[in-house]
């Protein structure tokens, strides 16, 4: 006969197939978004500032390289075709907040004409992107070029 005792004993054990389950959906989820996050390599050297960057938002990125190409969200778009094109985002609902990364090496007529060109657009707030530089003066101390 059975005793009681053995009957209602609490199984020690833990199952982790749940738990394995959890961990490779997160480990295809990642997988899936890397790829998404990483951004494709169009090489630029920005200029370097002082003030720190916003918190980061989805924003439409134009980028000018030093070789005078102009890229919107890493497609190379010809200058003459880019306010169309970001007429045509902006309709299509895209963010109005554009991010402009320039080279250092791009005359700033041409920074200039992009803004232009973004504003008369739709563009709604334009940002300049930069690289901080390494902790040096401080604000009230003048800067050498």
């Amino acid at each position: 006969m059975r005793r009681p005792a053995q009957r209602n004993r609490v199984m020690g054990e833990i199952n982790i197939t749940p738990l394995t389950d959890v961990m490779l959906v997160l480990l295809v989820i990642f997988m899936v978004t890397t790829p998404l996050i990483m951004k494709a390599g169009i090489d630029i050297n920005l200029p370097k500032a002082h003030a720190q960057p916003d918190a980061p938002v989805q924003r439409l990125t134009i980028t000018l390289s030093a070789e005078g190409k102009v890229y919107v969200d890493n497609e190379v778009v010809g200058l003459e075709q880019l306010g169309a094109v970001l007429s045509e985002r902006f309709r299509k609902g895209a963010d109005p907040n554009v991010t402009i990364s320039a080279d250092k090496q791009v005359p700033y007529g041409e920074a200039v004409r992009i803004l232009d060109i973004a504003r008369q657009a739709g563009a709604a707030k334009l940002v300049l992107s930069a690289e901080p530089l390494p902790a040096g003066p401080s604000a009230g101390e003048s800067v050498k070029p």
